[in-house]
């Protein structure tokens, strides 16, 4: 009687054969799609959309600012959208000092730096004086630069800032920024050929119109302070969490802050 034991033996191989890959192939391409997700979270992201053309007597500086695209900024972890929104109409002083400035303090610079989303460096750089009836903070639409009465979007991404204001002798409101427009495109056009001299005197003069001292948490985190919240559009039961925050008393009252070892990522 004959068999087909040297007929299946080379069958029997093959099955496995097949039998693995459908088990390990699923296995690659899911620590592929992993590695996408952990390494390249914003590819769509950095997509650049389609700009019109400028015309020749634009300044490459009015390019940077004009230009549309978002801002992908890196993160450890898939985001929904870039960390940095698109803002054509932006504080002056992120020119030098960039959308996240605070560094110095590295206790409070995560709480300062999330402020700059939804408000001016001037709001707290240049300090109104207590006597001065036509100073006044507004919402300034991020993409036109025009005063506007709502900022709409969810918490963190609204659509406008708070700005100082100055009402002028025929009852307007003029945005105030700190340094003109011009004389800021003029420091960033010249500053790589000053001299160490030249640019400690060009700094001194860039900054003149900032406070010395700036507006701190517990001036504005307190009722009747710096800012009048309800002014600003605030509902009131938003008003009563913001004058009442306890981060503003934590900030003023401890040196240093204690977190738990499970979060504590290590001293500096």
């Amino acid at each position: 009687m004959k068999t087909n034991s040297g007929t299946d033996q080379p069958t029997k191989r093959w099955t496995h054969v097949l039998i693995k890959t459908a088990i390990i192939l699923p296995l690659i391409v899911f620590g592929l799609w992993l590695l996408k997700l952990l390494y390249l979270p914003h590819v769509e992201a950095r997509k650049t959309p389609a700009v019109a053309s400028l015309g020749s007597d634009i300044g490459i500086f009015q390019r940077i600012l004009m230009d549309k695209k978002p801002l992908s900024a890196g993160h450890f972890h898939m985001l929904d959208g870039a960390i940095t929104q698109p803002e054509p109409f932006h504080p002056l002083c992120t020119n030098c000092h960039g959308t996240y400035p605070h560094s110095k303090e590295k206790k409070v610079r995560s709480l300062l730096n999330f402020h700059t989303g939804f408000m001016a460096c001037s709001v707290c750089h240049v300090r109104k004086a207590s006597d001065d009836k036509d100073y006044l903070f507004v919402w300034v639409d991020r993409q036109t630069g025009l005063i506007t009465l709502s900022a709409k979007g969810e918490f963190g991404k609204y659509s406008a800032k708070i700005f100082p204001a100055q009402l002028t002798a025929r009852g307007q409101r003029r945005i105030l920024q700190p340094v003109g427009e011009k004389e800021a495109e003029e420091f960033l056009r010249l500053k790589d050929k000053f001299s160490p001299d030249q640019m400690a005197q060009a700094k001194i003069k860039l900054h003149e119109g900032v406070s010395k001292k700036p507006v701190f948490c517990n001036e504005c985190h307190k009722k009747n302070g710096y800012l009048n919240f309800a002014k600003l559009g605030f509902p009131q039961n938003r008003v009563d969490h913001l004058i009442s925050t306890e981060v503003a008393g934590m900030i003023e009252n401890y040196e240093t802050f204690y977190l738990p070892e499970a979060i504590d990522f290590g001293a500096e």
